[in-house]
């Protein structure tokens, strides 16, 4: 497995029907933008793909694929996330987006989720609770 990348426990469900609820072993791979969830997976949720998008990919190839509405957990934090609906032979991997979504980023070291803070969180203006 390459340096930026690493497993961690996803949950996955549909927001329409959130008792329907899948548990992943999902790649970490900070190089990318979309998660990736299988078809197979979001059809037994039934969750289906609200359009179809452009990525290029690692290789520089363009190639079209399917976005599907998630909601996703990890370690606690809950969120929602717009996935790309892997085909068969892809894998299942947590990228930037999902995330962002869970506020979370890695820990280079020790190959693992941690909460984002500091630079790079979401700035949050704070108003009159300042002074």
């Amino acid at each position: 497995m390459a340096m930026g990348r690493f497993t961690a426990k996803l949950r996955v469900w549909n927001p329409a029907s959130p008792s329907r609820v899948a548990e992943l072993e999902v790649i970490v791979d900070t190089g990318g933008a979309h998660s990736c969830v299988s078809r197979a997976r979001l059809e037994a949720l039934g969750v289906n793909a609200v359009r179809r998008m452009q990525f290029r990919t690692t290789e520089g190839h363009t190639i079209e694929g399917d976005l599907a509405p998630m909601l996703v957990a990890s370690d606690g934090f809950t969120g929602g996330d717009n996935v790309v609906v892997a085909e068969p032979g892809d894998r299942e991997v947590m990228r930037a987006h999902t995330l962002e979504s869970l506020g979370d980023t890695v820990d280079p070291v020790e190959r693992k989720l941690v909460p984002r803070v500091g630079p790079g969180s979401t700035a949050i203006e704070l108003s009159s609770r300042e002074a």
